[in-house]
C-alpha cells in the first residue's frame, strides 16, 4: 500500500491498545487457542495426527462401538467432512468398522491395535502439552477455566 502524496505525516504509537479486544472472550479464546495448538502441531506433528484425529480417536477409544453419527454431532461437524477424516484413520489402520446385528445399516467404530497404541500415546502426550501450554494457571484455575469454556460451547 502506498502512502498518499502531500498526506500529513504519520506516528507510529509506541504502544499498542488492545483493550477493547481484550475485553472481548471470543478474542481471547482465539489468542488462547492459536499458543496451545502451536504447541499440539508441534508435539503431535510425530505422530500425525491433527486436533480433530485426536478427538476422534480418544471418542472412539473411550466409547467402543461409536457410530460416525454420534461423532459428528459431539464434535460438531458435518458428515462429508468426518467421511474424509474417518477415511485417513482408516488408511492408516487405526480403525476397526463392525455391523451391529441390530442394524444392518449401521457402523459401529473402534480401534485397531494399532489405534489404541498411537492414542496411548497421543493422550499422554496431549496431557504433557496442555500442562506446559497452561503452566501459568493454577491447577484450579485450569479447571474452571474448562469450566466456563464448557458452558459456552454446550
Amino acid at each position: 500500500m502506498k502512502p498518499r502524496k502531500n498526506a500529513p505525516a504519520a506516528t507510529v504509537p509506541h504502544s499498542v491498545d488492545s483493550h477493547f479486544l481484550k475485553a472481548l472472550v471470543g478474542y481471547n479464546t482465539r489468542r488462547a487457542t492459536i499458543r496451545i495448538m502451536a504447541v499440539f502441531a508441534e508435539r503431535m506433528g510425530p505422530l500425525d495426527l491433527n486436533e480433530v484425529e485426536f478427538s476422534i480417536l480418544s471418542l472412539i477409544g473411550r466409547n467402543p462401538g461409536l457410530t460416525p453419527t454420534q461423532l459428528c454431532a459431539e464434535l460438531g461437524l458435518l458428515p462429508p467432512n468426518l467421511t474424509k477424516l474417518l477415511a485417513r484413520l482408516d488408511r492408516r489402520q487405526l480403525l476397526d468398522r463392525q455391523v451391529p446385528a441390530s442394524d444392518k445399516r449401521a457402523v459401529c467404530l473402534n480401534l485397531s491395535r494399532a489405534g489404541t497404541e498411537l492414542l496411548a500415546q497421543a493422550e499422554s502426550t496431549a496431557v504433557a502439552l496442555e500442562a506446559e501450554a497452561s503452566s501459568a494457571l493454577s491447577a484450579r484455575q485450569r479447571e474452571t477455566l474448562i469450566t466456563l469454556l464448557q458452558k459456552i460451547y454446550a
